[in-house]
């Protein structure tokens, strides 16, 4: 292979634009242009056989040879991203032309000859060669192209970014058909909000000039830190609308502009409350209270204005405004989150699914059958066109996406890329969404004094998830340092750091270390669902553990190393489900319990299995394995999150989060709290919690970093 990238060309002109397909890189005036992954390879591809056209089939067989993916769908991404780097438009073309139902042609002149010495096999760069191994397990030899000058530069192009072909997009978007790439070339994207700290959860005033938000006043680490506000677009002046924090506030406007309905999170009066859109005294509307503080982002009017929907810890529910009642709604084989009622007042959109698969689900109004559309693993945020025909969404990797409801047809809105919580107004063509950055250092606390030390190992990305090696001497943890979550191990002091997979999707991590500190046990959606898979640190070679096609998710060692505990989820429920256990060789799993539960831990004499029965905000059960008795722990609180504890010796330590965050210990003999160590920021969202083998201090995960800002799209249609 190298002998053919020698000599073959690695630079292609056209217009102003230069393509290092060797590097991966496109450039304009000495600058360069954001495309990788997808979009570059088509674009690649495309260069190769300029002015010919490259059907859709062929771009198949050529990224996607042994997968199933929504071709369609991956396609009008990639070429709307193409577009979007090459400033080029779908209506009028001047590099990449679509032919319906055929393909794509690239149309403007090419210049592909050389300017400049060719590398040396021995200079290929290093992100490449580290590459090769695991990824040429995953895709099929290229087929042979009909000219020579680029086959082997695309071969290794396809090598390097095979990972990032999103598994978990693929068999669940098998839509009749898809819409044509979207037509973006008359919107206008600018910051709505330059605020510094968190901005979330927009709303739209009904004629869309104005916009409610909640904003955390710049101190991201307070536990209760949000509160309204309103903001006139076209001006930078904003207004508060409420003067008691929350740690999470959404807000709705009412469709008669009138009124500003908000679910408010955390602090000490959570609930369903109103305020007049002009400002004034709030008004209680009904008690509630949320699992899941971050995702309570779901509170919709009815068209007609006299009801209110929303997620509550008691479900879906409806408010009648003139009477007080709160009713659930009725979801079979669904517990439905992120509520939204369509503008013509026929549907209820929802969030169904686990924490490995979900969907959007329609229920109607009226009572009639439920629907359901795009799939994927969750959804931070739906909202409805004005036409109620489109249903707008963002999958948990951000971005926005929609879905026609009547024929379940997807478009990526590529302009939004990085977004979340979308908007759009009742009236006025315009959308908003919210654009973020969190990152999370790992942390030690020692347990005996309570001192926070600080960093393990600072860094500019994301890192959560750490586990203890049984000697002590290393850490397991989940890194964004590659540009995806992988799974990593590295010395205490951040030396000798050795990436362990190499998967580029969006979910892998949670990894475990065996008893014998021999392997690594971990969790990835690589195969397209929820499977575990085994390194050995020493060769960085991750083999798949065979559970006989049962989806696995967050494992853990027995402490005889012979049974790796797994959660195996079910589509169709927000809930986890059952508990299982598999040998680290494979096989046909055993269920474990019945109840649903995640984050199962052994205690070390084998007598007794923990775990957290639930989803959100739930109880840790003891199992006795050899009774088969299982109850709650007495007097234990409840935990937040799955990960938020670790069990040691003499008790479990766990996450309070309640106002100011701290780990906390419950003892096993008193059956009580012991001690709380204070915390000095939030810790991460299933960052998770590791104990060393002494139990004298604990690593965990915390943000050190957030900020959000909301952008506005002008010309949504």
């Amino acid at each position: 292979m190298a002998d053919l990238i020698h000599s073959s060309p690695h630079r292609v002109r056209f217009g102003s634009f230069e393509v290092d397909l060797r590097a991966g890189e496109l450039w304009r005036a000495g600058r360069k242009r954001k495309l990788t992954g997808q979009p570059f390879l088509v674009l690649a591809i495309l260069l190769e056989r300029p002015g010919e056209v490259v059907s859709r089939e062929e771009l198949q067989q050529r990224l996607w040879p042994d997968t199933f993916v929504d071709v369609d769908h991956n396609l009008n991404a990639a070429v709307n991203r193409i577009r979007e780097a090459l400033d080029d438009s779908a209506e009028h073309p001047r590099f990449v032309e679509t032919l319906p139902r055929r393909g794509y042609r690239f149309i403007a002149p090419v210049d592909n000859g050389e300017s400049e010495a060719m590398a040396s096999p021995a200079t290929v760069p290093a992100p490449l060669q580290n590459g090769l191994e695991n990824a040429s397990t995953v895709v099929a030899p290229l087929p042979a192209p009909k000219r020579h000058w680029m086959p082997a530069v695309l071969a290794l192009l396809l090598l390097l970014s095979v990972g990032a072909l999103l598994f978990i997009r693929s068999r669940n978007r098998q839509s009749p058909g898809a819409h044509p790439e979207s037509q973006q070339d008359d919107l206008r994207v600018v910051p709505l909000t330059t605020l510094p700290g968190m901005v979330q959860s927009p709303s739209f005033s009904p004629d869309g000039s104005q916009v409610v938000f909640a904003w955390d006043g710049g101190n991201s680490n307070a536990t209760d830190p949000f509160n309204l506000y309103v903001k006139v677009i076209g001006s930078e002046n904003i207004e508060r609308l409420t003067n008691e924090p929350a740690r999470w506030i959404v807000p709705a406007w009412s469709p008669d502009g009138s009124t500003i309905a908000f679910a408010r999170a955390g602090g000490p009066n959570p609930g369903i409350f109103s305020v007049p859109a002009r400002g004034g005294a709030e008004k209680k509307l009904a008690n509630a209270t949320f699992p899941y503080a971050e995702f309570s982002a779901s509170l919709s009017w009815s068209s007609d204005g006299h009801q209110l929907t929303y997620y509550s810890a008691k479900g879906l529910l409806i408010l009648t405004l003139e009477t007080g009642e709160v009713r659930p709604v009725d979801t079979p084989g669904c517990d439905a989150a992120v509520p939204a009622f369509s503008p013509d007042g026929k549907w209820i959109a929802t969030v169904c699914g686990s924490n490995s698969e979900a969907y959007i689900n329609l229920l109607s109004v009226e009572g009639g059958p439920s629907r359901h559309l795009a799939k994927g693993v969750y959804f931070l945020g739906l909202a409805w066109s004005p036409d109620s025909q489109r249903v707008i969404f963002s999958p948990i990797n951000y971005g926005l996406e929609e879905v026609n409801i009547n024929d379940g047809a997807l478009r990526n809105l590529a302009f939004a890329n990085g977004g979340y919580e979308p908007a759009v107004s009742p009236r006025g063509s315009r959308l908003a969404f919210v654009k973020g950055d969190d990152r999370a250092e790992i942390w030690r606390v020692d347990t005996r004094t309570g001192l926070v030390r600080s960093a393990f190992f600072p860094a500019s990305v994301e890192q959560m998830a750490p586990d203890i090696s049984p000697d002590g001497k290393r850490i397991a943890f989940e890194s964004e340092r590659s540009g995806f979550h992988e799974v990593w191990v590295a010395n205490l002091d951040g030396s000798d750091a050795v990436r362990l997979s190499n998967f580029h999707v969006l979910r892998t991590g949670t990894p475990r270390w065996s008893p014998d500190g021999h392997r690594i046990v971990f969790d990835s959606t690589v195969s397209g669902k929820p499977a575990l898979y085994l390194v050995d640190p020493s060769t960085a070679l991750p083999k798949q553990i065979s559970t006989n096609n049962l989806p696995a998710s967050v494992p853990s060692w027995s402490p005889d190393g012979k049974w790796i505990y797994f959660t195996s989820e079910s589509a169709g429920t927000v809930a986890p489900g059952s508990l299982y256990r598999v040998s680290p060789e494979g096989g046909t799993p055993e269920q474990v319990t019945q109840t649903r539960g995640y984050n199962a831990k052994q205690s070390k004499d084998g007598r007794f299995l923990y775990f957290f029965a639930g989803s959100q905000n739930a109880e840790i059960h003891v199992l006795d394995l050899a009774s088969g008795h299982e109850q709650a722990l007495p007097g234990m609180p409840r935990v937040l999150y799955p990960t938020d504890w670790t069990l040691g010796s003499k008790g479990i330590f766990f996450v309070d989060w309640n106002h100011k965050p701290s780990i906390d210990f419950y003892d096993f003999g008193s059956q009580r709290v012991t001690h709380k160590i204070p915390l000095n920021r939030q810790p991460s969202i299933w960052g998770g919690l590791s104990l060393s083998p002494d139990e004298t201090w604990l690593a965990y995960s915390q943000v050190y970093h957030r900020e959000s800002d909301l952008m506005l799209v002008e010309g949504f249609k």
